[in-house]
């Protein structure tokens, strides 16, 4: 038998819980695609479906909001003027990290480094990767998984714009990931950060570019402290 007091009463009927991505409001980028070729930025991009967000974002960090080609539902894009903005993180769970591989733009590999996550037949299972972390690297250029780290939070400047995401591949941030999780666990409630584009500059050691000074940019999440929601702008969950 099932429960059925909510048939005659809807109204009461619990909510069900949103999942992580779909109840933001737009996402946070560090790149564009130009043609068939990938952009790294040195500003925020950020991308909405909502132009009111899309509004409040240019009036935040700058920039114009203009349509852009997407088979998604953030269809507006602003390229804003802010290499760092403040941030509000809830709490550890406002980050989900995994390593994922794909293949025709379907998921075809999808571990946490050490155990399959899906298919659900093989969670649990050994998934192959390589051991130590330069192998991991050398075989995600070869195609293989890569780092999937995506962080839910709001803005320092206007946290009554709801929640925003930031998805990204990179192995800097996948290496600073342990130390801010344990920052995130060791915070009684929600963390004051920053959430910040930084170029990185070295010589090159070895192959085709040693000698050259290669340049790329890195996100960074440095957390700066506790925040309290003035009253009457807690977390809705």
């Amino acid at each position: 038998m099932t429960l059925r007091i909510f048939e005659t009463d809807p109204d009461a009927a619990p909510k069900p819980k949103r999942s992580f991505a779909s109840d933001t409001v737009g996402r946070f980028r560090s790149g564009r695609m130009v043609g068939r070729r990938p952009e790294s930025l040195n500003e925020w991009r950020v991308t909405s479906g909502d132009p009111e967000t899309a509004s409040a974002i240019v009036q935040l960090f700058g920039g114009v909001a203009e349509e852009w080609e997407t088979t998604g539902e953030d269809a507006l894009e602003v390229l804003t003027n802010a290499k760092a903005v403040g941030v509000i993180i809830d709490g550890p769970k406002s980050i989900v990290s995994d390593m994922r591989m794909y293949a025709n733009n379907a998921l075809f590999h999808h571990c946490d480094g050490v155990e399959f996550l899906s298919p659900e037949e093989k969670r649990g299972t050994a998934c192959g990767c390589p051991r130590l972390l330069k192998e991991r690297k050398a075989y995600a250029k070869t195609g293989g998984p890569k780092p999937n780290i995506d962080m839910r939070f709001r803005l320092f400047d206007d946290p009554d714009l709801g929640y925003f995401r930031f998805v990204s591949s990179s192995w800097d941030l996948a290496s600073a990931l342990p130390a801010l999780t344990k920052e995130l666990e060791g915070a009684s409630g929600p963390v004051h950060a920053e959430l910040r584009i930084e170029e990185v500059s070295f010589e090159a050691k070895n192959g085709p570019m040693a000698g050259q000074t290669v340049t790329y940019n890195k996100p960074v999440i440095d957390v700066i402290g506790p925040w309290t929601a003035p009253k009457g702008n807690e977390p809705p969950y």
